[in-house]
């Protein structure tokens, strides 16, 4: 029989599934585990309500830290890597944390010992933006009971948030680079830090510590915009400016307040996020035939239509203020510069109240994604403490870098907003749009999609195996008018049985539609793919010039990345198709 906590877990694993793992798995077996990335939050669900599914006591703790050393050693019991080509460390033996840590011994207890404590972990100069956002009065208090050695400090290094493992170091003449003038150390200097933001341990931390509490005060929302005398002012002006764009107005304005709240947040914020959102036309081009192409072209449009909503507000705040507000502050760039910051670091933040709201959260943005992090749950305020607490689920040993996930995104959606791409994203996914064909038995097909609660949109990952929902779309825009007509008189129950039964297991003239619907499928891939695999080559081709910056160099490396990543999942995706086609015409 299962014990408590284990009922909790199946519970959690339920809670925590998202439509994304729904989509590829639609009856899934929550006895076990559904994906790497559902388990983790179930997990961190557990331990955020550690008080309520460990009534047992002691026994129920011991069961629940064991669990989560279980899913350490099943994911290969290793801390996330640090940035910046320490691919040395990732390997080494010291890298990995002994399944046993999870049950309370700290992240400490390694295999070989204790973990390196990472480079990344340093003070800073005293006068240095990093070194004020640490001094600033109510930020980084200790978040309550649990928290690791009472109170898990940060340290943050100047760049923009970058991936675990496959940035290169930028040029010592990065503006993110640690030569920086708020950084004390050379990049040539040994015990210098690779060119990272980030957060540090600094005491060992087991899973359901509180590594990080933000105080409710110091959380950024659109109503906290709203409600400044700026935001006001903004809402006051006829122009029916939306509450993100009225968001968007006042950070422009109050990055550049020296006597702002939030003041020594701003001053540690990069100069600049080097996005697609933000990348020159001619970097853009390269990405022509790729899905993320069109995506940031809408993207950007969206950006400059706000931008052209706003400009009536910035002509009156220069009008009305002219010794105050500054050109320079409305500009394209200074505007695209705060919706990059609300993209890349907002979050959505649920108040004791029940209401939901887009917030920068200080400290907690420093932190990077990683698709093994060690926090997920992390957009909640306590209604106890009034802070947004950050709690582990998995350990980590001092002086290592604490990551958490951004969402199980896919490469194209970590370029746009955040400008990284993943080596071997595990949430890696291509969209895939199917058409309904024309003719007189159009409406009927797309009257059947409804009624079996398919769509056109679908997904592809790089797998041997098509969604579900993929191979049913395809049966219904592929079937012959005379099989669609004895489909639309199913009852629905059976319509869905009907659509996702297997390839070729209900007779003959099933293997035929399903044969059709493979080629369909074929089709729509092969259009993707060709122009992929153009772009893949138009970007490898690419050489870097002298004059390009850091920041360029940078993007293009990690469009390379994404575009490989896309070829890959196409290819997968094809010879998915094959294997099906071949099959099922066998069959018919």
């Amino acid at each position: 029989m299962a014990s408590a906590v284990v009922k909790a877990l199946v519970a959690a694993r339920q809670k925590c599934l998202t439509d994304d793992e729904a989509y590829w798995d639609p009856k899934p077996d929550f006895t076990r585990p559904i994906s790497a990335r559902n388990e983790a939050a179930a997990l961190s669900w557990l331990l955020d309500h550690q008080a309520v599914v460990c009534r047992g006591g002691p026994a129920d703790v011991a069961e629940l830290r064991a669990l989560c050393a279980a899913y350490c050693a099943a994911q290969g019991a290793r801390a996330p890597p640090e940035q910046a080509g320490e691919a040395e460390a990732e390997r080494g033996a010291a890298a990995a944390v002994a399944p046993a840590a999870g049950a309370g011994t700290g992240a400490g207890a390694g295999v070989g010992g204790a973990e390196a404590p990472s480079t990344s972990g340093r003070s800073f100069e005293e006068a240095s933006a990093e070194a004020a956002l640490q001094r600033w009065g109510p930020g980084g208090r200790r978040g309550g009971e649990g928290e690791a050695g009472g109170g898990a400090r940060t340290r943050a290094s100047r760049a923009p948030p970058r991936p675990p493992s496959s940035a290169p170091p930028p040029p010592p003449s990065s503006p993110s680079s640690p030569s920086s003038p708020s950084s004390p150390s050379s990049p040539s200097s040994p015990s210098s830090p690779p060119p990272l933001r980030g957060l540090r341990a600094d005491a060992p931390v087991a899973p359901g510590d509180v590594v990080l509490a933000v105080p409710s005060e110091l959380l950024i929302s659109y109503e906290y915009a709203k409600e400044s005398d700026l935001g006001k002012v903004l809402c006051a002006l006829p122009l029916g400016l939306g509450d993100d764009s009225v968001a968007l107005v006042w950070t422009c304005v109050e990055r550049h307040e020296p006597e702002a709240a939030h003041a020594p947040f701003w001053g540690a914020l990069p100069e600049r996020f080097a996005t697609v959102l933000s990348a020159a036309e001619e970097d853009l081009e390269l990405l022509e035939g790729t899905p993320l192409a069109g995506e940031a072209a809408r993207a950007r449009q969206h950006i400059r239509e706000a931008f052209d909503a706003s400009a009536p507000a910035f002509a009156s705040l220069l009008k009305a203020y002219p010794d105050y507000f500054k050109p320079e502050w409305f500009t394209w760039e200074a505007y695209v510069w705060a919706a990059e910051l609300w993209y890349s670091y907002g979050i959505q933040v649920q108040f004791p109240g029940g209401d939901i709201r887009t917030c920068l959260a200080p400290y907690l943005g420093l932190m990077n994604h990683h698709p093994l992090p060690h926090v997920v749950h992390f957009s909640k305020v306590d209604p106890a403490t009034g802070c947004l607490r950050v709690r582990a689920f998995r350990p980590c040993a001092p002086g290592r870098q604490l990551f958490l996930s951004y969402g199980p995104y896919p490469n194209g959606k970590l370029l746009l907003f955040y400008g990284f791409a993943l080596e071997d994203n595990p949430a890696d996914e291509v969209e895939l749009v199917l058409q309904v064909p024309t003719g007189p038995s159009a409406t009927d097909r797309r009257a059947m999609l409804t009624a079996a609660s398919l769509t056109c949109e679908h997904r592809l990952r790089s797998s041997d195996r098509l969604a579900p929902a993929l191979l049913a779309a395809a049966r219904v825009l592929a079937a012959p008018p005379p099989h669609l007509k004895r489909l639309r008189a199913l009852p629905p129950a059976d319509l869905k049985a009907r659509l996702h039964a297997a390839p070729g297991a209900v007779g003959k003239e099933e293997a035929e539609v399903d044969a059709a619907a493979m080629r369909l499928v074929a089709a729509a891939v092969g259009a993707l793919l060709a122009p992929a695999e153009a772009a893949e080559v138009r970007l490898a081709e690419a050489a870097p010039q002298a004059a390009d910056s850091p920041a360029r160099k940078e993007l293009r490396h990690f469009a390379r990345v994404y575009a490989n990543g896309v070829v890959r999942v196409l290819r997968a995706a094809s010879g998915a198709v094959a294997a099906g086609l071949a099959a099922v015409e066998a069959l018919a």
